[in-house]
């Protein structure tokens, strides 16, 4: 299998104007992500921006569907030099809000996050469980076929904590690695297939809250997912 984590690296990506201090990027399904500034980046075994998955629009959510072929690969990636770790005082968040119908050949859907200081963490996805791609033996089971809210949350870019439906289910390190500075998700592995729902994905750089439940509250009001 390749993952797309390393396949993107390949991929001339045009840098979005982002603030170095306090930001928030939020894709919440209703257009196509490259609409608003996300780079689209697909293709199969005949090569880069050949083929590529069924997508569809439909009540707020994309829909990402490479059951087809397992050598497609399709995601987004949004590259921002120097501008995606979070100031003093400030906190990182990620989120995004995934149902995983079918897998096969093993995990496929992806999420990837690299900081400023090229430190890395990614995870994958089948039908019952995730895994941190660049973690020995982190393995979180999930609850299959239905909608989870996931949060990254880090303070400093090399530890982190992952919450399920607003529970803690992993305190993580980041992964020293020659990547730097970019946010990416979809279907991620080329070699495997997948149908996955995508509700939302935001991420930014927030004041640092007095605890981590203050911050779920100012994500809940900026708005929750869907049914």
């Amino acid at each position: 299998m390749i993952r797309i984590i390393g396949l993107t690296l390949a991929i001339a990506l045009v840098a979005p104007a982002a603030s170095a201090e306090q930001y928030w990027i939020a894709y919440e399904g209703d257009v196509w992500p490259e609409e608003q500034g996300w780079h689209h980046g697909y293709g199969d075994w005949e090569g880069h921006y050949h083929g590529g998955a069924f997508r569809s629009l439909e009540g707020g959510i994309l829909t990402i569907d490479s059951l087809h072929d397992e050598g497609v690969f399709d995601g987004y990636i949004m590259e921002m030099p120097g501008q995606i770790d979070p100031e003093p005082g400030e906190l990182f968040i990620m989120e995004w809000r995934l149902k995983v119908d079918e897998t096969i050949d093993g995990r496929d859907p992806t999420v990837a996050l690299a900081s400023d200081q090229k430190w890395m963490v990614g995870f994958e996805w089948d039908e019952q469980s995730l895994i941190s791609v660049f973690e020995d033996g982190v393995n979180l089971a999930i609850t299959p076929h239905v909608f989870h809210d996931y949060r990254l949350v880090s303070w400093d870019m090399l530890t982190y904590e992952l919450y399920i439906d607003e529970s803690l289910v992993r305190e993580g390190s980041f992964w020293s690695s020659a990547s730097e500075s970019y946010v990416a998700w979809g279907d991620g592995v080329q070699g495997a297939a997948s149908l996955s729902h995508w509700d939302y994905f935001r991420f930014g750089a927030v004041p640092e809250p007095a605890s981590v439940w203050l911050i779920t509250a100012l994500l809940v009001c900026r708005g929750g997912g869907r049914a």
